[in-house]
């Protein structure tokens, strides 16, 4: 029976996997971005380069989400299932809990090192009489 719990959630290794390398790719984007800007000097370039970043962070991070969210629902689907050894569901969760960490730790760090712009720099819209 511990070999068919272990082939349910061994379907799940790669969104577990997915959800490890996420926070590390995060974090690599973040450090290719500041060198590529160290280069440059126009800003419409500069933006250009920050947009499709912040494009790929969103990406990555997306594609994390989905599969933490398909991995969580197999080990806690595996709990539930009766007569079966929690053990390996349990590890998955440590490992899949783990690796949500590091993603959000990724995350706050590039949050804080591509802020969002200030509400100060946005003009600001004047009130439409009659509306």
């Amino acid at each position: 029976m511990l070999a068919s719990v272990g082939n349910r959630l061994a379907v799940r290794m790669k969104d577990v996997g997915l959800v490890q390398r996420a926070g590390a790719t995060i974090l690599e984007l973040g450090a290719a971005l500041d060198a590529r800007l160290l280069n440059e000097r126009r800003p419409a370039e500069r933006m250009r380069m920050l947009r499709e970043t912040t494009n790929r962070i969103t990406r990555v991070a997306n594609d994390a989400i989905q599969a933490y969210g398909r991995a969580s629902r197999a080990v806690t689907a595996e709990l539930q299932r009766p007569n079966t050894d929690p053990a390996a569901a349990q590890a998955m969760r440590l490992r899949l809990d783990a690796a949500r960490a590091e993603l959000m730790a990724a995350l706050q760090v590039a949050s804080q090192r591509y802020p969002p712009p200030d509400a100060a720099e946005k003009p600001e819209i004047e009130d439409i009489p009659g509306s």
